[in-house]
C-alpha cells in the first residue's frame, strides 16, 4: 500500500506452479450496478489500493450488492483463484529449506 512501510505490511502470494491461470466467466450487471462498480474501482485506484493491468493472466469477478442504507458493498470472488495457493503445510517445507 502506498505510504505504508514494507516492514509493516507486505504480501506475497505463493502459488503452485503446476496450476494454470484462472479466468472466471464474465458476469453482466445492470447499468446502475456497473456505475457503482466503476465508482468503487476508480476510488480504489485513486487511493493506490489497486492498479490496472493490461493483460491479466487471472481474472476474478466482483460480487456487489446494495446495502439497506442504499450504499453499495463490493467484494472480489477469489474462489477459483485461491485453489493454486500453497497451503500452510506446504509453506513450512519451503521455509525449512
Amino acid at each position: 500500500m502506498p505510504g505504508v512501510d514494507d516492514k509493516i505490511a507486505l504480501h506475497q502470494l505463493h502459488v503452485d506452479p503446476t496450476y494454470k491461470p484462472v479466468k472466471q466467466k464474465k458476469r453482466y450487471f445492470s447499468e446502475e450496478t456497473n456505475q457503482a462498480i466503476r465508482d468503487e474501482v476508480d476510488e480504489l485506484i485513486k487511493v493506490g489500493a489497486i492498479r490496472e493491468l493490461q493483460f491479466p493472466e487471472s481474472i476474478a469477478n466482483v460480487v456487489i450488492f446494495k446495502k439497506s442504507n442504499g450504499k453499495w458493498r463490493m467484494c472480489t470472488d477469489f474462489t477459483n483463484l485461491n485453489k493454486p495457493a500453497l497451503r500452510i503445510t506446504s509453506l513450512y517445507h519451503i521455509w525449512e529449506g
